[in-house]
C-alpha cells in the first residue's frame, strides 16, 4: 500500500513570485521539504566535503537540496536547477521514486539513476560536481527493466571486490505485472569499471528473504570488515538486516535482528540510506516513511560497533502526519502570535502552537482541548469568535458538505447543532469568514465539491444565517474551492483568495468597499504562488512587519510560509516618518542566478543620527570575509529601500555569500546563495 495508490498529476513548485517570497525555513527549519513516500540518498555532488540530500517521492520530480551548512551541522536549500534539465519536457518517461548516485564509468563524478515506474533510468554525468549536465542513457539498463517491474529501488556497491559496481534491487508494488514485491534481485557487473554491463546474479541474493511486501535495500560496511552488509526497508513497520558473514568477494547474507531492534516501528513504510552526515566518521541511517518525514538515527557507536539512536534535532518538519492540510490562523493562546490550526483527511484537528514571536515564527505540533473533536472525513475547520466572547470559537466543513460549529465556553468546547444545522453544500465543505457588508457580524462563505453548490450566507444578525448569493454572483468559482477572505492589499476590505486543487490560487480584488464589496479578478498579484495539490490559503502578519503574509496547506499535508513583499498598510500615512525599527530582510529571489534585490528599513530615530540622517552600509562578502561589493553607502533618511545586486558585474562563481547592513548602531548580516 503506497505510491501507486495515490498517484496524482503533481505540479512543480514556484521557488519565488513577484510579490511573494518562499521562506522554507519556517516550516522546514533544516531546509528540506518533504513529500509523501520520501526515498533519500545522499551525495556529496559538488566536492564541497559535504553530503547533498536527493529525495525520491510520490511527486514527479526528484527533488535536489544543496547543503550549505558546516560539515558537522548540515543546512540545506532546495536548489531546483541541478535536475532541471531531466524534466524539462515535464514529467512523461521520467522517474521520481528512488534516486541514487554513483560513479558508474569511473570518470571522477556521480551519474545519477533514478528507480521508478519506468523501470530503472540513468543519467550520465558529462560535467562535473558544481555543473552537472545530465545526459539519458537508453542501453545499460534496457535488459534488466524488463525483469524488475515498475517500482524497483537500486542499491550499488562492489559486491564481489573486483574495481566495479554491482547492483541489487528491491522489488515494490508491481501493480501492473513483474516480479513478486518484496523479494530481492541480484544483477553482477560483468562489463567493467568504465563500461558497465549488467546480468541477473543469484548468488547476490541467496539467503536474501522475501520481507513480505516492498524491499528497499541500502548496503554498507556497517561493521567495518571490509564487506557490504544489508539493510531493508518495506512496508511492515520494522527493517530487515542482514550481516555479510562471507567474504568482499562472495557475499554471504546472515540475519541480525537485534542491531536495529531500537528503530521506531509504527511507520509501516520505510526506506533506508546510510550516511556520514554528522562527520564523525561512522554511518548514520537516515530514513523517510509515508508522510515524508527524514527520521535521522545518529551512530552513538564505532565504525566497527554501531549504535543507532533517533536525533529528533534533524529534519525538523511542521507538517500533519497524514493527508489534506488546511490553514487558519488566529491567536487562539492569546499570547500576541498567530497559531496555526488544521484539519486532516481523517477528521480529527491539529494545532500547531506559535512558539516562536509575533516577528519571528516558530511552529510546535501541540495537543490542544480539541483534538479529540471530529466532524468526519476531510475536516477544515476555522477559527471564528461567533459568539463575541473574546474567544475562538471553531467551525468546521467535513466531506459530506455539512457545517460544524463548535463553541468555546472558557476552553470547553461544546458542538452547537443549531446555527449551521441547515447548510450542505453537497460535498467538501470549505468554510470562511469574514464582516463582508461592516455591520459587525461574521458572515459565512463555503466552497464545495461542486462550483455551483458554493454558497454565501449572511449573518443578518445573533447568528442568524441566510443565504444570499448576490455578494458572489460575478464570481467564476473552481470545483472543490478553498476559499479565504483576507484584506490582502490593506485597503481597509476583504479580498477573496481560492486555492485550487492543482495547487494554484484565485485572487478576486474588492474593489468595491467595506459596506458594498465588488469583487474583480486579479491574476497577477500571485501569479507563480502555488504548491503541490489542493492549496489552502490562510493569511496572517507572521513577520510583524504589517503585511499579511500567505501559508498554503496542500494534499501532502505540508504548509508553506509567502512573505508579503508589496502590501503597504494605509495608516502607514508617511513611512518614511513612521518606521520604527530597523530591519534586514532575506533576499529575493534566494537562491539567485545573477540578480538579487535585497530589502531594509531605517528607522527614524537613533542615537548616531543627525540631522535626521544615519550614514547606512550595505555590503557584501565571502565567506572568507573579503569584501565583495559596497552596494549602499551613505546618509539615508527613515524609510524602506531596496537594492539589486548584480553578482555578474563582480564575476562571483556559485556558492555562499553574506551581505551585511549598517545604521548607526545597528548591525544585521544574512547568507545568500548564488546558483549560475
Amino acid at each position: 500500500m503506497k505510491k501507486l495508490i495515490f498517484i496524482i498529476l503533481a505540479l512543480s513548485i514556484s521557488s519565488f513570485a513577484q510579490n511573494w517570497q518562499r521562506v522554507d525555513s519556517i516550516f522546514n527549519p533544516s531546509g528540506v521539504t518533504v513529500q509523501n513516500f520520501s526515498a533519500p540518498f545522499f551525495c556529496d555532488i559538488d566536492k564541497d566535503d559535504d553530503f547533498d540530500l536527493f529525495l525520491g517521492n510520490i511527486g514527479n520530480r526528484v527533488d535536489f537540496f544543496r547543503n550549505i551548512g558546516p560539515q558537522l551541522n548540515p543546512k540545506f536549500f532546495s536548489d531546483t536547477s541541478l535536475l532541471s534539465s531531466i524534466y524539462s519536457s515535464g514529467s512523461g518517461g521520467t522517474n521520481s521514486y528512488y534516486p541514487v548516485l554513483v560513479d558508474l564509468d569511473n570518470d571522477g563524478d556521480d551519474d545519477l539513476i533514478i528507480g521508478g515506474f519506468n523501470g530503472l533510468l540513468l543519467y550520465w554525468n558529462t560535467g562535473d560536481g558544481i555543473n552537472p549536465i545530465w545526459v539519458k542513457d537508453t542501453i545499460v539498463f534496457s535488459q534488466i527493466n524488463a525483469m524488475i517491474g515498475q517500482d524497483p529501488k537500486p542499491a550499488f556497491a562492489d559486491l564481489d571486490a573486483d574495481g566495479d559496481f554491482d547492483l541489487l534491487v528491491g522489488i515494490g508494488e508491481s501493480i501492473l505485472g513483474g516480479p513478486t514485491p518484496g523479494i530481492t534481485i541480484g544483477f553482477r557487473n560483468t562489463g567493467s569499471a568504465t563500461n558497465p554491463v549488467f546480468s541477473y546474479y543469484l548468488p547476490f541474493v541467496t539467503g536474501i528473504a522475501d520481507i513480505g511486501r516492498n524491499s528497499y535495500p541500502a548496503l554498507a560496511d556497517l561493521d567495518n570488515d571490509g564487506d557490504f552488509d544489508l539493510l531493508l526497508g518495506r512496508d511492515l513497520q520494522t527493517f530487515v538486516y542482514y550481516i555479510n558473514t562471507g567474504t568482499p568477494q562472495t557475499p554471504q547474507w546472515t540475519q541480525n535482528t537485534t542491531l536495529f531492534a531500537g528503530v521506531e516501528s509504527s511507520t509501516y513504510w520505510k526506506n533506508p540510506t546510510f550516511c556520514d552526515l554528522d562527520g564523525d566518521g561512522d554511518y548514520d541511517l537516515i530514513y523517510g516513511q509515508s508522510s515524508g518525514r527524514l527520521y535521522f538515527y545518529k551512530n552513538t557507536g564505532t565504525p566497527s560497533i554501531p549504535s543507532f539512536q533517533y536525533d529528533p534535532s534533524y529534519f525538523v518538519v511542521v507538517k500533519l502526519d497524514g493527508n489534506s492540510s488546511t490553514c487558519s490562523l488566529a491567536d487562539f493562546d492569546n499570547d500576541g502570535d498567530f497559531d496555526l490550526l488544521s484539519g486532516i483527511w481523517t477528521g480529527t484537528f491539529q494545532f500547531f502552537r506559535n512558539v516562536g514571536s509575533k516577528n519571528f515564527p516558530a511552529f510546535q505540533k501541540t495537543s490542544a482541548s480539541f483534538t479529540n473533536i471530529n466532524p468526519g472525513s476531510y475536516s477544515s475547520p476555522v477559527f471564528v469568535d461567533l459568539d463575541k466572547d473574546g474567544d475562538y470559537d471553531i467551525v468546521s466543513g467535513a466531506l459530506n458538505g455539512r457545517i460544524y460549529c463548535y463553541i468555546n465556553n472558557n476552553g470547553n468546547f461544546v458542538q452547537n447543532t443549531s446555527i449551521f444545522g441547515n447548510i450542505n453544500v453537497g460535498g467538501f465543505s470549505i468554510p470562511t469568514f469574514a464582516d463582508i457588508d461592516n455591520d459587525g457580524d461574521e458572515d459565512l462563505l463555503v466552497g464545495s465539491e461542486q462550483s455551483s453548490n458554493l454558497k454565501f450566507f449572511r449573518n443578518s444578525g445573533n447568528n442568524v444565517f441566510v443565504e444570499d448569493n448576490s455578494v458572489i454572483s460575478n464570481i467564476a468559482f473552481p470545483n472543490y474551492s478553498r476559499p479565504t477572505f483576507s484584506d490582502v492589499d490593506n485597503d481597509g476590505d476583504f479580498d477573496l483568495v481560492i486555492g485550487k486543487s492543482d495547487g494554484t490560487i484565485v485572487y478576486f480584488e474588492n474593489k468595491g468597499n467595506p459596506l458594498v464589496p465588488n469583487f474583480v479578478r486579479n491574476d497577477t498579484l500571485f501569479a507563480g504562488v502555488r504548491t503541490k495539490q489542493n492549496a489552502h490559503p490562510g493569511f496572517a502578519d507572521l513577520d510583524g512587519d504589517s503585511r499579511k503574509d500567505l501559508v498554503l496547506g496542500e494534499y501532502d499535508g505540508n504548509f508553506t510560509f509567502f512573505k508579503n513583499l508589496f502590501a503597504v498598510p494605509l495608516s502607514v500615512e508617511n513611512v518614511l516618518s513612521r518606521i520604527s525599527d530597523f530591519n534586514l530582510y532575506q533576499n529575493y529571489p534566494n537562491p539567485f542566478n545573477s540578480k538579487t534585490k535585497i530589502r531594509f528599513t531605517v528607522a527614524s530615530t537613533d542615537l548616531n543620527s543627525t540631522k535626521g540622517e544615519i550614514i547606512t552600509t550595505l555590503k557584501v562578502y565571502d565567506l572568507l570575509g573579503r569584501e565583495i561589493a559596497t552596494l549602499v553607502n551613505e546618509p539615508k533618511q527613515a524609510g524602506e529601500y531596496e537594492v539589486e545586486f548584480d553578482a555578474d558585474k563582480y564575476g562571483l562563481t556559485s556558492g555562499v555569500y553574506l551581505y551585511e547592513l549598517r545604521s548607526g548602531s545597528f548591525k544585521s548580516a544574512k547568507k545568500f546563495v548564488m546558483i549560475k
